[in-house]
């Protein structure tokens, strides 16, 4: 045992797979990587996702109620990376197009995405959650899912 708070070290056991979130208002387009993201309901398709309340994705979100959830495969930690960092426009020199349902980004370089319209917001306490529907799905190659646990990153506990 490390002496740290036990709460935070079993919080750090969850997994965590590492998402590139996408959306679209009006004419601004942004890009963020996610590790909170988990199924809510079969019927319908629902998903949860957890959006920093100060965010630039969480007023995005807000204001056109969708985005796009892309999958990183477990050698992509560098567009992950990207998604934490990147300045500016954050889909410059990445192959992308507009999610059809949604108009959502959806980067090409990926497993495959979700389409998602929102459902819900739960406020929270520093995130909320927000309940969003699967409204589209494409499956681009296949792969194992980029986790935190696959790279030096924690963003949990």
């Amino acid at each position: 045992m490390s002496g740290e708070d036990p709460g935070r070290e079993l919080l750090r056991l969850v997994p965590h797979g590492l998402y590139l979130v996408g959306v679209a208002a009006g004419e601004e387009r942004y890009l963020y990587t996610a590790s909170w993201l988990t199924q809510a309901s079969f019927e319908p398709r629902l998903i949860v996702t957890a959006v920093r309340r100060e965010h630039r994705g969480h007023r995005l979100i807000r204001e056109a109620g969708a985005f796009s959830v892309c999958f990183l495969g477990r050698e992509q930690q560098e567009l992950a990376h990207h998604g934490f960092t990147a300045g500016g426009d954050r889909l410059a020199g990445l192959a992308w197009k507009a999610c059809p349902e949604t108009g959502a980004p959806v980067v090409l370089d990926c497993l495959g995405y979700l389409g998602c319209r929102v459902r819900g917001w739960l406020e929270g306490g520093d995130h909320d959650l927000v309940l969003a529907e699967v409204v589209a799905a494409e499956r681009f190659r296949e792969g194992e899912l980029l986790t935190v646990a696959d790279t030096p990153w924690s963003y949990a506990g």
